[in-house]
């Protein structure tokens, strides 16, 4: 058994080679060389600013988009709310709906009850 496993490692490895050998030279260096993606240009001081005033430029800049975040998140966060809260008095209006049929029915043999509708 361990002999077959090894005639087909070989072959496998040969057969590689081989296909690795067949392969066009341009189509190996493209494969080898394959280009990064540009990143987006770094923000250049322009002439006139100084490292530190870039610097401090680039900290308010990233504040205002994080104060617009939070500020979004807040809003956010209040619509979620309102229609949890809103979901939760549906919820309840239906519940006591149910109460309201179900319970007299089941407490009281006494009392008629309709038939739920379907059957």
């Amino acid at each position: 058994m361990n002999s077959v496993r090894h005639t087909l490692h070989g072959l496998a490895i040969a057969a590689l080679a081989l296909s690795l050998a067949a392969m066009p030279a341009d189509a190996k260096a493209k494969r080898k060389h394959k280009t990064a993606p540009v990143a987006a240009a770094a923000p250049t001081a322009t002439p006139s600013e100084t490292p530190e005033q870039q610097r401090v430029r680039l900290n308010a800049e990233q504040a205002a988009t994080a104060k617009a975040q939070n500020d979004q998140n807040v809003a956010n966060k209040a619509a979620y709310e309102a229609a949890l809260a809103q979901q939760k008095t549906d919820a309840d209006a239906a519940r006591a709906r149910w109460l309201a049929d179900t319970v007299p029915c089941k407490g009281d043999p006494a009392v008629r009850c309709a038939k739920p509708a379907g059957k």
